[in-house]
């Protein structure tokens, strides 16, 4: 048996979506990073890295994973975040990809969970002790390694949640504390988001029976637009009607960018009309997102 056979791919805990943190004792927070949700196995001499669907990533983050033999002397498995941070030390999404490419010792691995140490599974243990250990085992925090702790909060949810969106982060994660790691979704863990509002180009829309209206929104340069996906609109009633009558008189045969599968309902316009929609930070795509007002041409 190889060291790589000796621990398999642990599929990961996913936190569900909740509209406002949990409050009370029961529960401590920790900032929620936008980055690839990245497991590391250290076996042997071998460190292996792993996506969220568990695709061997170790050739793309060489730097991250010697760090972390360096740091960490023993067997085990940490769950964390691979994240690129921006020269206000924020994770920038958008950046990763570049970074992982070409800039590999720009990455930053935030660990917040022990799942495996020396042959024991701790996936059985308290979240609290888990993460206690994790700390440990990581040692003093050093600013000179790409392998860092994710510091938690154990006051108050929603205090720490506004201070968090007024840093203009996407949110933060609450854990019950005494909560054994389960893989897949769990309400032991909870992600709140914060919202952000942008500008964007509509390239389509459509209008089902017995569903809202939606548009099909794009960003970037008239140039190069890149689809993001749908909004509802949230506007006073006259302006939706101004929307739809302008929509209408700019059909055109074909969508300025691919939006792919899944909208065969859905009627190109040409890319001039602008609006502003809210959103979920932190997502690739465009999520709970809610047109606020039409941009003036």
């Amino acid at each position: 048996m190889t060291d790589k056979d000796r621990s398999a791919f642990i599929p990961p805990c996913i936190p569900t979506l909740v509209e406002k943190p949990p409050e009370g004792d029961r529960w401590a927070h920790e900032i929620k990073y936008d980055g690839y949700r990245t497991q590391i196995h250290l076996i042997g001499r071998n460190v292996y890295g792993y996506t969220r669907n568990g695709h061997d990533w170790s050739n793309k983050y060489g730097s991250v994973l010697v760090a972390a033999r360096e740091t960490i002397r023993c067997d085990a498995i940490l769950d964390g975040e691979m994240v690129v941070q921006d020269e206000t030390g924020r994770s920038d999404f958008k950046k990763l990809a570049t970074a992982i490419r070409w800039e590999n010792a720009s990455l930053l691995f935030y660990a917040f969970d022990l799942l495996w140490v020396d042959g024991n599974d701790l996936r059985k243990v308290r979240c609290e002790e888990r993460r206690f250990r994790l700390e440990i085992l990581l040692g003093p925090p050093r600013p000179d390694t790409p392998i860092q702790f994710s510091q938690s909060f154990e006051g108050s949810g929603a205090e720490f949640f506004g201070a968090v969106e007024r840093m203009g982060l996407e949110g933060i994660v609450s854990k019950r504390r005494a909560s054994i790691y389960r893989s897949g979704p769990s309400k032991d863990w909870l992600k709140t988001k914060a919202y952000m509002t942008g500008e964007f180009v509509v390239i389509g829309y459509e209008r089902k029976r017995g569903e809202a209206p939606s548009l099909l929104l794009a960003e970037g340069t008239d140039s190069k637009l890149r689809y993001v996906g749908r909004a509802i609109p949230a506007i006073p009633q006259a302006q939706r009607d101004e929307l739809w009558k302008a929509l209408e008189s700019l059909h055109t045969s074909h969508f300025a960018t691919p939006i792919g599968a899944g909208n065969k309902a859905a009627v190109p316009v040409q890319p001039v009309l602008k609006v502003m929609a809210k959103h979920l930070r932190g997502e690739e795509k465009l999520r709970h997102a809610t047109v606020v007002d039409i941009l003036t041409p």
